[in-house]
C-alpha cells in the first residue's frame, strides 16, 4: 500500500496516534467494567446517614449562630478601613512606581 498523502507526504496509518490508542484503552476499560460483577458505587441516603448527623446539630430551639451578638461596632470598623486603605495603598504605590519607572511621571 501506498500511504501518501495527495502533497507527497509520508501518512503513518502502522501505528496508532496517542489519541487513538487512549481512546481504544479507554472503550476497552468501559466495556471491561460494564461486564465485571463489581458491586456500583454506594449511593449515600439520608436515611442511612441522617442518626450520625443528629448527634452532631445544635440541640432544638437553638440557633447557632457563627456570631453571637451583640456586635461591637468598633472593631469591625477599623479592620474594614484598614483592609481598604491597605489595599487602596498598594495599588497606588504600584502603580505610582510603574509609571516613574517607565518614564511617564518624573
Amino acid at each position: 500500500k501506498d500511504f501518501r498523502t495527495p502533497n507527497g507526504r509520508h501518512r503513518r496509518t502502522e501505528q496508532p496516534t496517542m489519541i487513538a490508542a487512549a481512546r481504544t484503552a479507554a472503550t476497552r476499560t468501559v466495556a471491561r467494567r460494564m461486564q465485571s460483577t463489581a458491586a456500583a458505587p454506594k449511593q449515600h441516603k439520608w436515611k442511612d446517614a441522617s442518626a450520625e448527623l443528629a448527634k452532631t446539630r445544635p440541640p432544638p430551639g437553638h440557633d447557632h449562630l457563627c456570631f453571637h451578638p451583640p456586635y461591637g461596632k468598633t472593631l469591625p470598623a477599623v479592620l474594614v478601613l484598614s483592609i481598604l486603605t491597605a489595599g487602596y495603598g498598594s495599588m497606588y504605590f504600584g502603580m505610582a512606581h510603574q509609571q516613574y519607572k517607565q518614564g511617564y511621571w518624573k
